[in-house]
């Protein structure tokens, strides 16, 4: 493992180069960091201090940073689209061929928008019309295999899930119940969901397409000082390993189960969910921003995390499963 000491609010991994986006003082900072991360490159600065790569595509970078969100490309920037809300940011994007998606994210309503180059974005949702109890959108992805656009979103509302066969022009809920989720991760037969949840200690659900049906695994942090260990980033590795980030505890950990989690780092245990806690896996390499550090771990180093004790693992959460019936009971009669 490799802690670099910069203030990394976002890293994408693209062949043996790391973008990172850092804050320094009131600017952020895109830059350009070989396989011995140093610095070999700043591509473009602006005044802000939160702030996500969204994608990026060989001469172009698309960056939310605060409530705008810029295109960059030789060198320069331009803002491409402003939130509705200027506390409001841009947290996660989406692509299929020719399409890119992103959400905003913060204070009702929050939209999800789309363009083909870029530079022309238009709204194709809010998430008050998915769900009008809900508070923003937590995530968005594209399932390749059955064309489906996957969003997460919550506070406060049933509908957790939702899914466009037609690249969001409808919507229908794919879940709804009490537990709430922000990551997605989409493989042929099932798609797994990271839990957020204020009611479970953690946990996942898992989609399985085929049947339409669901389950989940409840987790919990070892420590019983930590009342909850809630997913911000989940990516399926080869040879059947998972690795996810946690938004709180500050947390980069490793399964091969789904059921036991082995620490690959911790950083803090701040309560207050952390934003800026995203994978990017490349070839031979994983890197994890914390708004703090950059973390990069290679493929050997992520196996011999398993040579250590797990410290998050299954539940039975029976009481946790009352209490979320509850919510789903009193929620359900304020919809009608």
């Amino acid at each position: 493992m490799k802690k670099i000491p910069l203030n990394a609010l976002s890293a994408t991994v693209v062949g043996d180069h790391i973008y990172v986006l850092m804050k320094e003082g009131g600017r952020s900072f895109l830059s350009v960091l070989d396989k011995n991360l140093k610095v070999v490159k700043t591509i473009w600065s602006a005044k802000g201090s939160t702030g996500f790569i969204l994608k990026i595509n060989k001469d172009k970078a698309l960056i939310g940073l605060d409530d705008k969100l810029y295109l960059v490309k030789d060198d320069e920037a331009e803002v491409v689209l402003v939130a509705s809300n200027p506390r409001n940011v841009f947290w996660h994007s989406a692509e299929t061929e020719g399409r890119v998606f992103v959400h905003e994210y913060g204070l009702p309503p929050t939209a999800i928008y789309a363009s083909k180059d870029l530079e022309s974005w238009e709204e194709i949702a809010t998430n008050l019309d998915i769900d009008k109890r809900s508070k923003h959108f937590h995530y968005i992805a594209f399932d390749p295999y059955r064309k489906w656009l996957i969003t997460t979103l919550g506070d406060g509302c049933l509908t957790r899930v939702a899914v466009s066969e037609d690249l969001g022009s409808s919507w229908r809920p794919l879940y709804k119940g009490p537990w709430q989720f922000i990551p997605i991760m989409v493989l042929k037969n099932k798609i797994f969901f990271g839990m957020d949840s204020g009611i479970a200690k953690g946990g996942l659900g898992i989609y399985n397409p085929g049947g339409n049906r669901w389950r989940f695994i409840f987790l919990r942090w070892k420590n019983g000082n930590v009342k909850h260990a809630q997913f911000c980033c989940l990516k399926f590795l080869d040879k059947g390993l998972w690795v996810a980030s946690l938004g709180t505890p500050q947390a980069m950990i490793v399964s091969k189960d789904l059921r036991l989690w082995y620490p690959l780092f911790v950083e803090s245990f701040d309560k207050k969910f952390n934003h800026n806690m995203l994978l990017s896996v490349g070839e031979g390499m994983i890197a994890c921003s914390t708004g703090k550090a950059l973390i990069v771990f290679n493929g050997d180093e992520i196996e011999n995390a398993f040579s250590s004790k797990p410290i998050i693992v299954e539940y039975k959460a029976y009481w946790d499963k009352l209490i979320g019936y509850g919510f789903s009971v009193k929620h359900s009669i304020l919809a009608k």
